[in-house]
């Protein structure tokens, strides 16, 4: 009984801390402030890679899984960056073109070899591609479709739907640029990145499977992948290109994007036109010239809009957000691969009015841009 009662007694509420300076909560706004996510502990950022310009090399090494280093690895920077491989590219560099990349920043060879994104994004939908077709043979085409994705998913290491992941929780939790982007480098995952993330990913899924099911059957799902994978990796050389890269040095992943972003005057309008080209020829092989204009006019739709948008809200781009506009890309690219229902004008009125009705929140509920300012 004795046990009982002091198990049932209820105990005084503790007083909520007066919001002082000595307080890691900002509970006056409500904002996650820098000093509680320290507080919290250090996550990714432990502090354990650093980057000593004599070692720079060695860091990287470290710092992104071993998937590069100048002596063995220059060669494949594309592939380590889009891929777990660091499988040869196309080209190897001299001895000369390496030590000056060595001089501009570990990840020069990156950002000087972009033009070939999407070259190594066709090899990844060819990989999804035969993965789809093999599980055709014992299954449907829906769970077919999500074998492919997780296999595509494996290959990237999640490295695209990372970005997404951050950036559902960026925008969907921010306010404000500076709260977007400090939801965006923290290192846990929040609700709106495990619902989008995981809708996004079913959404493909599903997409392919009805792709497969229309009237260019399997075939049609498979050289999809492999257009939509190349057309949706070119929609980050514009953004490099024309955009601002954000550099933030307490971000977690600030190494990598720092120099990421001291490296992208190596992007030439030569290498964008390149990489233009590439884009546009691999889904006119995979699909043909009609179902390939679809395709060019929502990944092109995709980068003019998230350029815009990156730049009235961030003011830039970084790396989580392009990475989230490949995912975005790549999904309407393959729901748009098919536009065979579309056989009269009063067939898209609904897509309008559903473009109409999910702009609504953006332009009016969700302020978080002053476009009178813009």
């Amino acid at each position: 009984m004795a046990v009982v009662a002091v198990v049932g007694k209820k105990s005084a509420a503790a007083p909520a801390p007066a919001p002082d300076a000595a307080q890691p909560n900002d509970y006056a706004s409500g904002v996650i402030t820098k000093e509680e996510v320290e507080a919290r502990g250090a996550g990714t950022d432990d502090h354990g890679d650093t980057y000593d310009p004599r070692r720079l090399w060695w860091s990287e090494y470290r710092a992104v899984n071993k998937s590069m280093s100048p002596e063995a690895r220059s060669a494949r920077a594309v592939a380590a960056a889009l891929t777990r491989f660091g499988a040869a590219g196309c080209w190897a560099p001299t001895a000369a073109t390496t030590a000056r990349w060595r001089r501009r920043g570990p990840w020069a060879p990156t950002a000087a070899t972009t033009a070939r994104f999407p070259l190594f994004g066709a090899l990844i939908g060819a990989w999804g591609a035969a993965f789809f077709a093999a599980a055709l043979v014992l299954w449907p085409p829906g769970i077919a479709a999500l074998i492919s994705t997780f296999a595509t998913v494996w290959l990237t290491g999640c490295f695209h739907e990372d970005g997404l992941a951050d950036t559902f929780d960026g925008f969907g939790g921010g306010w404000g640029r500076a709260q977007i982007l400090r939801i965006m480098k923290d290192s846990r995952v929040g609700t709106y990145a495990l619902v989008g993330t995981a809708l996004t990913l079913q959404l493909k899924a599903a997409a392919l499977a009805a792709l497969a099911a229309g009237p260019g059957g399997p075939a049609a799902a498979a050289a999809a992948l492999v257009a939509v994978h190349a057309a949706s990796r070119w929609t980050a050389i514009p953004l490099i290109y024309c955009c601002t890269y954000i550099q933030d040095d307490e971000d977690a992943k600030r190494g990598m994007y720092n120099w990421m972003a001291q490296s992208t005057r190596l992007l030439t309008a030569r290498r964008l036109l390149l990489s233009t080209a590439l884009a546009a020829a691999l889904p006119l092989a995979a699909l043909g010239a009609a179902r390939a204009g679809a395709v060019w006019l929502v990944t092109a739709a995709t980068a003019a809009a998230a350029g815009a948008y990156g730049n009235a809200v961030l003011g830039g781009v970084i790396g989580d957000f392009m990475g989230a506009t490949i995912q975005v890309a790549e999904v309407l690219s393959v729901l748009c691969a098919d536009w065979s229902r579309l056989d009269s004008l009063a067939a898209g009125s609904p897509l309008l009015v559903l473009a109409g009705v999910a702009a609504l929140p953006v332009i009016y509920c969700r302020r978080v841009v002053d476009w009178g300012s813009c």
